[in-house]
């Protein structure tokens, strides 16, 4: 293995001995000699080209066992440097590292990657991260994508048009879908796209009247807290005059406008009742409700893109049922209007309940949060704004995606925790501020921040846009939870017994887990067998998110728009593998 030198062609070529020799021990299921091509703190993120899964193996140990157990299998790999990306020596994830973006191609089909070679202390080059993701599937292997009604517009001498070609397609009635995907937000309509573009049959149904209804209905003055350039849907990018930070009633209407343009089979207006699957027939049976008309599907998979949160959660907190005054969930909130003039007191203080106290004030409410736990807090300028710089580059989408998707979970996790730190130091003033007036807040259990905190637990920091401000100024009143004892008619009961009156309360106290809905429509037996859903697993995947779950047929995706691109390409590929009966490298 030779040392990398400085010049141009001495990197290209020791880049491509790497290659050439990680192609040829993987190829001749040569464990021991793959593995100590890795440094003994690498890590390995596999998305279904090698494991037929989402893994990320840690360090030498862990990827020459996994190449052991794939010892019998017949895959094959033919690996080359991308033609477009160039070789670079960078320090993108905090080491400097010569980032190497290539190609590879499989018996079933072709993937791209990317490896970050470091020199040991004897100037060898090992890899210290690798990705392996498979992109796409041999052509000749699945379905043609059928013709799209607008392309027989000129065909014989059919006189149907193409809405009436539409119609007749979305209506599904002399067949069941391939996939049914259940929610019709980001990541249903993502998947249905994507899907469809594979000619794998897929219907989506949604609860809302129209498509984009699960961000109108949420409060008056949502909008997103990441950037534009991190947020497009496949196909389909946002228009370049679009605002930074797109409103909720703008992304409503431009997901309606998705599920147009992209021809996409969505009922809305349409519950999902009940299902259960049939281990002879590998088919599900679901029953939905449409129009005051059920009908029992029968898909060969089922997808539930319904978030990762279920119903609205009540706290359980002392005396809240004594309460006189009205009380609302977040679930339920649209705008401060109606409180004008009135005491409130917003329970939660997370993103929503920061956003409903701001817009509570800025209606002539008198408002107090009430905070039940420790928040982190950041700036959305400078601080959060640093976290999405990387999508403000000009390079193409796909390529930042996988760069993005490159850095496994202990490199992610500490690059977070050193972003955090700068983060920190900028909003040190603001922090300051908030704590100064009885409001906690911390940088996470290991000090990484919202972004490993979002991955974790999908929520419990507020990206500041105006609110911090309010509470520093003490224009929102923070209560701590620990000084109270709970409710009674008036208002809140403090521990010394002295009482605070409100008039309404707010509750800005989340959700139950999606687990709930599982439960709720396939049964209890098969929410226990899946487990948690959303979180990160012992190796740093989302549990049982855009992967195979305990139950067969069964998926589940969730996620913000930028998850909903990323991941809904490997779901994708998963189903039309599966709908297609190729079976992926690593699965039985």
């Amino acid at each position: 293995m030779a040392e990398v030198g400085t010049a141009v062609d001495d990197i290209d070529a020791c880049v491509a001995s790497w290659l050439a020799n990680f192609e040829s021990s993987l190829n001749g299921r040569e464990a021991s000699q793959t593995a100590v091509l890795f440094a003994e703190n690498a890590a390995w993120r596999d998305i279904l080209a090698f494991t037929g899964n989402l893994r990320t193996l840690h360090g030498r140990g862990s990827i020459e066992d996994a190449l052991k157990v794939s010892v019998e299998r017949e895959d094959r790999f033919a690996f080359r440097i991308s033609e477009t990306v160039s070789v670079e020596h960078n320090e993108r994830t905090g080491r400097p590292a010569l980032e190497v973006v290539f190609r590879f191609d499989t018996a079933i089909g072709h993937g791209d990657g990317v490896v970050r070679l470091i020199q040991d202390e004897s100037g060898e080059l090992r890899a210290w991260t690798l990705l392996t993701a498979l992109s796409g599937l041999r052509h000749d292997l699945t379905r043609k994508p059928k013709a799209r009604p607008s392309e027989q517009a000129y065909e014989g001498a059919d006189r149907r048009n193409w809405l009436d070609y539409r119609e007749i397609e979305a209506s599904y009635v002399d067949r069941d879908p391939d996939v049914l995907i259940v929610g019709a937000g980001q990541c249903g309509l993502a998947l249905a796209a994507r899907l469809q573009q594979a000619g794998v049959d897929a219907l989506v149904v949604d609860k809302h009247e129209r498509v984009g209804d699960n961000w109108r209905k949420r409060y008056h003055m949502l909008r997103l807290h990441n950037e534009k350039g991190s947020n497009h849907l496949p196909y389909m990018p946002f228009p370049e005059n679009w605002p930074t930070y797109i409103p909720k009633d703008k992304l409503g209407d431009w997901l309606e406008c998705y599920a147009q343009s992209m021809e996409l089979n969505v009922w809305t207006g349409t519950s999902c009742d009940a299902g259960s699957f049939d281990p002879e027939t590998r088919r599900w049976g679901v029953t939905v409700s449409r129009g005051g008309r059920r009908r029992t599907l029968r898909p060969k998979h089922l997808v539930l893109a319904v978030g990762v949160s279920g119903a609205a959660k009540w706290p359980a907190i002392p005396g809240l049922e004594e309460f006189s005054g009205p009380i609302v969930h977040s679930s339920d909130y649209t705008n401060g209007a109606r409180f004008r003039g009135e005491r409130v007191l917003v329970v939660g203080s997370g993103v929503s309940g920061h956003d409903i106290a701001q817009d509570l004030y800025w209606h002539g409410a008198s408002v107090a949060m009430l905070q039940r736990s420790k928040t982190i807090v950041a700036s959305l300028r400078p601080g959060a704004e640093k976290v999405y710089a990387h999508y403000r580059s000009t390079a193409p989408l796909d390529e930042l995606d996988l760069l993005n998707i490159s850095v496994p979970y202990p490199v992610k996790r500490e690059r977070a925790r050193r972003l955090t730190e700068e983060i920190s130091q900028l909003d040190s003033e603001l922090i300051e501020g908030l704590n100064r007036v009885g409001f906690r807040t911390h940088t996470g259990s290991d000090g990484t921040g919202f972004q490993m905190q979002f991955l974790r637990a999908g929520g419990g920091y507020y990206i500041d846009v105006g609110c911090s401000q309010l509470i520093a100024e003490r224009k929102i009143d923070v209560i701590n939870a620990h000084s109270t004892a709970g409710f009674d008619a008036e208002g809140l009961v403090f521990n010394d017994g002295s009482r605070q009156p409100f008039d309404a309360l707010v509750l800005a106290t989340g959700y139950q887990p999606v687990s709930d809905t599982v439960a709720d429509l396939l049964g209890s037996a098969v929410a226990d067998a899946i487990g948690p859903v959303w979180g990160l697993d012992d190796e740093g995947e989302l549990r049982n998110i855009c992967r195979p779950t305990a139950q067969d047929g069964l998926w589940l995706i969730a996620g913000g728009l930028a998850e909903a691109r990323i991941f809904s390409r490997f779901l994708a590929l998963q189903l039309t593998a599966e709908v297609s009966g190729i079976r992926l490298a690593g699965r039985r």
